[in-house]
């Protein structure tokens, strides 16, 4: 099996995982929610639809990340309707 590549994030730069570390409580709801829920394995099943599913072509921006992203906009009563 292919490997999947998914486009890289800034996620352990100054500004993502430090930052974040100093910032955000460890019993936050949402830091919680992340050691709940396994977001790996939703990559595969997400990837399903795209062509060449991750395996060939550009790298797509991860869609499990797009997905937490729409749950903080949802969490947050952040959309616009």
């Amino acid at each position: 099996m292919t490997k999947v590549g998914c486009k890289g994030t800034n996620m352990d730069s100054f500004f993502g995982r430090f930052l974040y570390e100093q910032k955000v409580s460890q019993k936050h709801f949402l830091r919680r929610l992340n050691e709940v829920i396994d977001w790996d394995r939703f990559t595969r099943k997400l990837l399903s639809p795209y062509k060449g599913k991750g395996e060939i072509g550009q790298a797509p921006y991860n869609p499990t990340l797009i997905l937490k992203v729409l749950l903080l906009s949802y969490l947050g009563n952040t959309s616009k309707e």
